[in-house]
């Protein structure tokens, strides 16, 4: 890629200013504070956006820094560059009322959206984060000697576990196992909840059968008086013996009351035969008499009899009373059970159908062991990449430093415990045993071998924010050199003629940009 040409409308203190890049070496020169950051800023945010942080955090992030006070309807600007083969001309507002994201092939001549991922693709899809930690350098103001060892070192080690800064390995396996926390949470809520459910109808299927027992119990005392009122299946012996003695009452009810009309008819005869005969008037009375006492034996023993048979009669109605109401009592008991047994069954296969499920997977113990394999997965993938990038990385940072220090320093090296070295040839030495501009030269190094690795698919203009101010003249010299020979684009912002003078006497090509 090569930046071809700046245009600043609003952004931070500069306003309405053009620059035009050449495609080697360009040197922003200026006193400190006179916008050299903030043009590197611009360009950063012009590639990968500018997003305003929210709360507190906005105070001090970024788009609150460079946004501007004069004008804040406009903030951005317009930047031309050149990738793979094609010209664009990339234009932005940040300001979130009027925002403008646009894109533009000044040689399809077409037009897109610039945050619809067309623009992430030309930029061979390097993230912001590849970007901060490879081509763009800033100056290690702050940072002492045993600081710099460190910033070397970590810096080194971030590049062992991932072939890019913005995948952040062990990140990615802090969220699975978060993830991962989540659904577990998720199945032991569930198996909580189907044990409260299976104990509920436990319970349940407890209770019913022990109503289920109280029926039968129920039943049973019912079968008992049956069977004292022999009302079991085909047992007709109490309705027989009843009916017997009913149709015995009634009939001998029956001889009696005949046997009383028989008397009554015989004592009339009599008492007719008497007067034909002349008897005497005692006579008369004895033959009524013996008919009366006839007629009221008669009708004395009908009478018991009667009195019986009603009797008799109760009895058999009572009886069928009984036998009815035990009977109905029975159905219903029956027709209860029945649907107590139907719902025991229900709760049963319920039941079941909870024990058979609980051998069957479940989707969150699915993702579990999903989430399982992944982080498996991404463990063998960072040992893999750890092999392949670190080994790459180490050889190309071992061959520019060797170049800058004109073979001095060979070979970086590091250890299992991540603790780097220098090889000089006949040696190793320690970072720690360093001067702080060879750490400077190695801190260099790592970032260009960095950059060449992980924007391999787009090489990005190398941006260098006051980085030389700790390297001497034949340091600086070398660095130039090597720049100018690998033939990048190079945007040094400087504060110090040094690097111009260096440039001259080298017989390096380069532009001036002139900051006030």
């Amino acid at each position: 890629m090569i930046i071809r040409r700046l245009n600043i409308r609003n952004f931070g203190k500069i306003h309405d200013r053009t620059l035009e890049l050449s495609p080697g070496i360009n040197v922003l020169y200026g006193e400190n504070e006179s916008g050299k950051t903030t043009i590197h800023t611009f360009i950063k945010s012009m590639f990968f956006g500018l997003t305003r942080m929210r709360g507190k955090a906005a105070r001090n992030d970024v788009y609150s820094t460079y946004e501007p006070w004069e004008n804040p309807g406009v903030y951005g600007g317009t930047i031309w560059f050149e990738s793979k083969g094609h010209k664009y001309r990339l234009s932005r507002n940040f300001q979130k009322d009027h925002p403008l994201n646009e894109l533009f092939n000044e040689d399809s001549k077409e037009l897109t959206d610039a945050d619809n991922g067309s623009l992430t693709e030309i930029l061979g899809n390097v993230s912001e984060a590849v970007y901060d930690n490879t081509v763009s350098v800033a100056q290690l103001k702050s940072v002492t000697g045993q600081d710099l060892v460190r910033e070397v070192q970590n810096y080194m080690a971030s590049y062992q576990g991932t072939a890019d800064s913005s995948i952040d390995l062990g990140r990615a396996m802090q969220m699975l196992k978060m993830s991962r926390k989540g659904f577990q949470v998720q199945e032991d809520r569930k198996k909580r909840e189907t044990e409260k459910e299976q104990q509920k109808l436990l319970t349940n299927i407890d209770y019913i059968q022990g109503e289920m027992d109280t029926l039968k119990e129920k039943m049973n005392e019912i079968d008992e008086k049956e069977e004292s009122l022999h009302m079991r299946p085909g047992d007709e012996t109490a309705a027989v013996i009843l009916d017997e003695k009913i149709a015995e009452m009634r009939k001998k009810r029956n001889e009696f009351a005949v046997g009383m009309i028989a008397a009554a008819v015989a004592g009339i005869l009599l008492l007719i035969a008497t007067a034909a005969m002349s008897a005497s008037i005692l006579q008369g009375l004895l033959v009524v008499a013996v008919a009366a006492a006839l007629i009221i034996c008669c009708g004395m023993a009908e009478m018991k009899y009667a009195r019986e048979l009603q009797k008799r009669l109760r009895m058999k109605s009572r009886w069928l009373s009984r036998q009815e109401k035990l009977k109905w009592n029975k159905e219903t008991i029956q027709q209860e059970y029945d649907e107590k047994e139907m719902n025991l069954k229900n709760l049963q296969e319920e039941y079941k159908e909870y024990e058979e499920e609980s051998y069957l997977p479940t989707v969150e113990e699915t993702e579990i062991q999903a989430l399982n394999l992944a982080m498996e997965t991404i463990e063998k993938l960072s040992g893999n990449i750890s092999h392949h990038v670190g080994d790459k990385l180490r050889e190309r940072t071992s061959q520019i430093l060797s170049e800058i220090t004109g073979g001095k320093y060979q070979e970086v090296l590091m250890d299992g415990n991540l603790h780097m070295m220098v090889n000089t040839g006949d040696r190793a030495v320690g970072l720690e045993r360093l001067s702080r501009g060879t750490m400077e030269q190695i801190y260099f190094a790592l970032r260009m071998a960095a950059g060449e690795l992980f924007c391999e698919e787009e090489s990005f203009p190398v941006i260098l924010d006051d980085v030389f101010g700790m390297y001497d003249e034949d340091r600086l010299a070398a660095v130039l050199r090597w720049m100018h020979k690998e033939q990048k684009q190079i945007i040094i912002s400087t504060c110090h003629k040094r690097e111009m003078e260096i440039l001259d006497r080298e017989g390096i090509p380069y532009q001036k940009l002139l900051l006030s």
